[in-house]
């Protein structure tokens, strides 16, 4: 039996160290579902205001964006940024069904909009956050995983798809239940947690109690883990909705915090990237569709190419530490180390050939940034 639990948890960490969970990109930000009780047009425009709230608050990662004084006028022109729209039947549950408008706004269009009015924009790599759940319903005390179908777990990843969150339960395999128990999560032991939560490789570890109260109503604990510190808070409701939801905003509102950024200058900030192992055109082509994707990055205008290294000047008004951070929550670059000189980085090495440049010789150039492409 003890060969037997070994070989368990040495297969599940191998499944996981083949699709580690850090960082995610995030599918369908600028993309809402509203539902509405006809196909009438005035119904449609007001779905359409709702749905347009729905993705500026995704795509800023802010809550408060809905608050600003001059939020009315732009709401209003929710219609100018529909790229595509239909309407769905969804099944609910007693045989009932609703209908649905669902709506696809044009990222450029949004996202110059979030520029002139000085918002953040988050891009959808963002970072994972593993939960670890403990809920007590008065009957039975349970840990929420990867494969239950619970109202609760519903409940979660339905306000995480709204804010646009990646959001995992644990496997709650064997090397989970060696490694962590119930009681574990229920009284926060940090160290345990943190441990066995480390296989998962996650940017956050978010904590939960939740328990059914004497009166019938809902309470709920919540620590987040991240980066080596942890901020607690707590949610209380009638529902089990208005205990989940709030805790799944206030981690969203943290995250983006830190990860959704608002441009810090008016005039566009040039930064010389270096890219190591760029070994032909479909190297060239991954990076350069990454960069591009990046809602940090303006432009992305190629310097100088060379037989398995690029140079790139990216256009910016985030900064360097934005710019290094939003690249470090990807699979596609590693950040290095600059060592060179500015000289060793010019257009003096073996191989080299200018594509394009500003009027500033390479050589005298330093090099900002450095990174190796993964595989």
């Amino acid at each position: 039996m003890k060969l037997y639990k070994q070989l368990g948890i040495i297969i599940a960490g191998l499944i996981w160290l083949a699709s580690p969970l850090r960082a995610e990109d995030v599918p369908g930000l600028y993309e809402a579902e509203v539902p509405v009780e006809s196909q009438a047009r005035d119904v449609r425009e007001v779905a359409l205001r709702v749905a347009l709230q729905q993705v500026l608050v995704r795509v800023t990662g802010r809550r408060m964006v809905l608050s600003m004084a001059d939020i009315e006028p732009l709401l209003e022109q929710a219609p100018r940024y529909v790229q595509q729209f239909r309407y769905q039947t969804r099944e609910a549950a007693g045989g009932k069904s609703s209908e649905l408008l669902w709506v696809r706004f044009d990222k450029r269009a949004v996202d110059r909009l979030l520029n002139e009015n000085r918002l953040p924009i988050w891009g959808r790599t963002r970072p994972s956050t593993l939960i670890w759940l403990a809920i007590d319903d008065r009957r039975e005390r349970e840990l929420l995983s990867n494969d239950m179908d619970t109202r609760s777990r519903r409940i979660i990843e339905q306000q995480a798809r709204v804010r646009g969150i990646p959001l995992r339960f644990p496997l709650m395999d064997l090397a989970d239940r060696s490694a962590i128990s119930l009681s574990d999560v229920w009284g926060n032991f940090e160290d345990n947690l943190l441990e066995a939560s480390a296989r998962y490789d996650a940017e956050a570890v978010l904590a939960g109690r939740v328990a059914k109260t004497s009166s019938g109503g809902w309470s709920g604990r919540w620590t987040l883990y991240q980066n080596g510190r942890s901020q607690a808070w707590n949610t209380s409701g009638r529902t089990r909705d208005e205990v989940f939801v709030p805790a799944i905003d206030r981690l969203a509102d943290v995250l983006a915090e830190q990860f959704a950024r608002l441009g810090q200058n008016d005039q566009h900030e040039q930064l010389r990237v270096r890219i190591t192992g760029i070994k032909g055109l479909a190297d060239f082509n991954r990076v350069m569709n990454y960069l591009n994707d990046l809602a940090l990055v303006e432009e992305a205008r190629v310097e100088q190419l060379a037989t398995d290294s690029l140079t790139l000047i990216l256009s910016s008004r985030h900064g360097r530490a934005a710019i290094n951070q939003a690249v470090s929550l990807g699979h596609t670059l590693k950040a290095e180390t600059v060592s060179m000189t500015p000289a060793q980085s010019g257009a003096s090495q073996a191989g080299q050939a200018v594509v394009d440049g500003p009027d500033m010789p390479a050589q005298t150039r330093p090099i900002d940034l450095q990174y190796r492409l993964l595989p």
